[in-house]
């Protein structure tokens, strides 16, 4: 297969999302469902760090800490609501997930840093 460099490079990656199991004490479950990401270029990556670094104080810092994420994130499939019905994706909604347990927040950063290095550099091959 031959590579070929594109634009914008968008995939699809798993979340998955332990959370204490509702019914069984001491136990977990997973929540599972997918986003997709959009490949940050490092110079990109960089501004956005520097921005962050020159903030002032702690309000500001909390105010942007998920602006990386919210550069790479761009849609996401398999969330639903109470009804079963289908959330549709925005910043407001990630960022509404994000806080609402550390659990999401924690499955969510966890996935997005797998997908940017490979199971062989993980695993130092």
């Amino acid at each position: 297969m031959k590579f070929v460099p594109t634009d914008e490079l968008l995939y699809w990656w798993p979340i998955k999302i332990p959370v204490p199991h509702p019914d069984r004490p001491g136990q977990w479950k997973t929540e599972t469902f997918e986003m997709q990401f959009r490949a940050v270029d490092e110079d990109r990556i960089r501004e956005l760090q520097e921005e962050y670094a020159a903030l002032k104080n702690e309000a500001e810092r909390l105010a942007h800490q998920d602006d990386q994420l919210f550069a790479a994130a761009v849609d996401w499939r398999g969330v639903v609501d109470d009804e079963k019905e289908p959330v549709p994706f925005s910043q407001e909604m990630l960022l509404a997930m994000l806080r609402a347990a550390v659990w999401y927040r924690s499955g969510v950063y966890d996935s997005y840093h797998r997908s940017l290095v490979s199971d062989a550099a993980r695993r130092g091959n």
